[in-house]
């Protein structure tokens, strides 16, 4: 099943490739549009791709529905597409959700492993229970909302990278993490992304909060 996955992986970055700045170009568009935008465009990002990934794919399914269909292979490609695009949406949401409980439960674990080592007693004392607790609630907030920023700006910086290289021609294996480290600058720009995003949310914030202070007699 993996190599499965790792050949149709594969076959979707070597036709991206193949495509030059057809590809690329657009790619580069959304990636920006994920990268300064951030969450809030991560389910229309997570479904253009995942429709644009299905629709390449799911031609080589269509001979194996019979041979008299009831829909053309173009119809069964865009449906296909269609459905591949939004269970990308609902996995990706489910996936960050996922990602931001599981760091509650390290930052909380490893916390009160420390307070073990310390004699502090997280767990059994009611009083730091319930600070504990406190802990977790405003952590899992704030993961809410921090994590798919993150997960934007890291997506958005690897998805301009990737276009760039397809559109000079430079070996896109180097992204892969293992045999360059041209990877580790998507956490740079996964950084300046939550920064840009945190700046544009605040003037946001701080217009709104003059547009009412304007009104008040």
């Amino acid at each position: 099943m993996s190599s499965e996955a790792n050949e149709i992986g594969s076959g979707v970055v070597d036709q991206m490739v193949a495509g030059g700045l057809l590809y690329a170009a657009p790619l580069f568009v959304i990636s920006l549009l994920l990268f300064v935008e951030g969450s809030k465009r991560i389910p229309m990002t997570v479904g253009i791709v995942g429709f644009v990934v299905g629709f390449g794919l799911v031609g080589e399914l269509y001979p194996l529905i019979g041979d008299s269909p009831p829909v053309s292979e173009a119809q069964f490609r865009f449906l296909a597409a269609a459905a591949v695009g939004v269970m990308s949406v609902s996995v990706a949401q489910v996936s960050m959700r996922f990602l931001a409980a599981g760091l509650v439960f390290l930052i909380i674990t490893n916390l009160i492993k420390t307070g073990s080592r310390f004699d502090v007693d997280f767990e059994g004392d009611a009083l730091l229970s319930g600070v504990l607790t406190l802990i977790a609630f405003f952590l899992s907030m704030s993961f809410r909302r921090l994590v798919p920023a993150l997960m934007a700006g890291l997506i958005g910086t690897l998805g301009m990278m990737f276009a760039v290289y397809i559109a000079v021609g430079w070996d896109v294996t180097r992204l892969d993490g293992v045999s360059a480290p041209d990877a580790y600058l998507g956490l740079v720009g996964m950084a300046a992304s939550a920064f840009i995003q945190w700046r544009t949310l605040k003037e946001k914030e701080d217009q709104q909060d003059f547009g009412e202070k304007e009104y008040v007699f």
